[in-house]
């Protein structure tokens, strides 16, 4: 921490402040982040604080720090020097919680990191700091109800996040959902095949 974020508790702090001030879905963000009751999940009480910190890491933050083997939300490391108060930063706080109040098998899936993208596209909006880059309201506005939707925002998660974004590892839908819609679509192909056979 620099002299101008005196620990890392604080800063924190101050950046779960700034997301308080993205209305009411930033405040229900921010209360399930801090441990208390969260209304946006339908009241339930967390009986923790979530664990909050820095790591080394190739994308903006995770949920998961594999390093330390820790449940939590971990920014990038290289943004331990910016600003608390910075926008950008309470809606990746954002983005993580939604994946935690997912569950692993959810937040890895496209349908969780596109449900996670919108929920931080909304809180920059209501933050005044929405990105301008169409590829992000073009991202907003898929609903996560086909392959084919999932496909496109899989493309623009790429385009937006760039070649290190490591989304073409994560099934569409959660993997018990992808496995097995993966072995009925094999089984029609099987049998496509054998109809074709002279």
């Amino acid at each position: 921490m620099t002299p101008d974020h005196p620990t890392e508790e604080r800063w924190f702090e101050r950046t779960l402040d700034t997301l308080r001030h993205a209305g009411p879905l930033g405040e229900a963000m921010a209360t399930a982040i801090a441990g208390g009751a969260d209304e946006y999940t339908g009241g339930i009480r967390r009986t923790h604080r979530t664990r909050l910190g820095f790591a080394r890491q190739s994308t903006g933050a995770c949920w998961f720090d594999w390093r330390r083997l820790r449940f939590g939300i971990f920014l990038n490391a290289d943004y331990a020097h910016l600003q608390p108060d910075d926008a950008w930063l309470a809606a990746l706080l954002a983005h993580e919680a939604r994946h935690l109040q997912q569950g692993v098998l959810e937040a890895l899936s496209v349908r969780g990191e596109l449900d996670a993208w919108q929920l931080q596209y909304d809180v920059l909006e209501r933050l005044s700091a929405a990105p301008h880059d169409p590829a992000w309201r073009e991202l907003c506005a898929l609903v996560p109800d086909s392959r084919a939707n999932l496909r496109r925002a899989r493309a623009l998660m790429k385009q937006i996040a760039g070649p290190r974004y490591r989304i073409g590892w994560l099934p569409l839908w959660p993997l018990p959902a992808e496995v097995g819609y993966q072995l009925r679509n094999a089984g029609q192909r099987v049998l496509r095949a054998i109809r074709a056979l002279p």
